[in-house]
């Protein structure tokens, strides 16, 4: 069955339509979504999202833009034990930590501050400190930071790194580390050249799929929302790259992912 292992339904986009997002995503295939929190709010409401037909999981985790300013050690330490709760209440529903990370990309054309950069490496490492005590993978989102992702301390924690966006030798850090790479519905953009170079050397066995709804919509939707029912496009155009069939790719990547978040299909 096919499997997005990173979208964002309980946004305001899918709020009027949801029952047909979900349907379209029923017809496509899909048997799995792991709905990921970016926030506490998210955390929790991800958690609540259930279908008869598709095994919903969630993640709990705070993005790098959530990063506190003001107190930020009282402020991590209280974020990190409301995320913790969440995991206690429902834990073979929550599956991952994250999205987490590090996102240096240019505020309103400004460079980030230092200040702002360190708050974020501090949220970052508070995260991995509680995958490696929940013993859960993490989801890690990086943006225009891959100079300082590596700089952490990834002993005894396993992850993925979501919508892959980095270089060849970024690929090769992360798979060294023993982390999957996960793509989205950019890897349909006409442009990307690289990164169809990075997943015809990824082993497919290291391979995620996701869609990151309701950004990041395929090449032939660009402008529109995106959606749990795309993530074909993204195993389609994994089989070209690789010369592999859709059913293998399918399977591997569903593989891939209940290995990775430990998950319990029971539909």
């Amino acid at each position: 069955m096919l499997i997005d292992t990173h979208a964002h339904l309980d946004v305001k986009q899918f709020k009027q339509d949801f029952d047909s997002v979900i349907k379209r995503a029923r017809e496509a295939g899909v048997g799995t979504i792991i709905n990921i929190g970016p926030n506490v709010n998210s955390s929790k409401a991800a958690l609540q999202i259930n279908d008869s037909e598709i095994n919903m999981f969630s993640s709990i985790g705070l993005h790098p833009e959530y990063a506190p300013l003001a107190d930020p050690d009282k402020s991590i330490l209280l974020k990190m034990k409301a995320l913790e709760k969440i995991y206690s209440e429902n834990p073979k529903k929550v599956v991952g930590v994250g999205e987490c990370g590090l996102d240096y990309f240019k505020r309103n054309g400004e460079q980030i501050t230092e200040k702002e950069k360190n708050a974020q490496k501090s949220l970052f490492q508070a995260q991995i400190n509680l995958a490696r005590k929940l013993k859960l993978p993490l989801i890690i989102h990086c943006r225009d930071a891959w100079d300082d992702i590596f700089d952490f301390d990834f002993t005894g924690v396993n992850g993925v790194f979501h919508s892959f966006t980095g270089s060849k030798e970024i690929a090769k850090k992360a798979l060294t580390i023993n982390f999957y790479l996960s793509f989205s519905c950019i890897v349909t953009y006409p442009k990307n050249n690289e990164l169809r170079e990075i997943i015809k050397s990824t082993p497919l066995d290291k391979i995620l799929t996701e869609t990151d709804c309701p950004f990041l919509p395929p090449q032939k939707l660009r402008g529109q929302r995106n959606e749990p029912a795309n993530v074909v496009e993204v195993v389609k155009t994994i089989a070209e790259i690789k010369n592999l069939s859709f059913d293998e790719v399918v399977k591997a990547t569903f593989d891939n992912a209940k290995t990775l978040f430990n998950l319990r299909c029971n539909l």
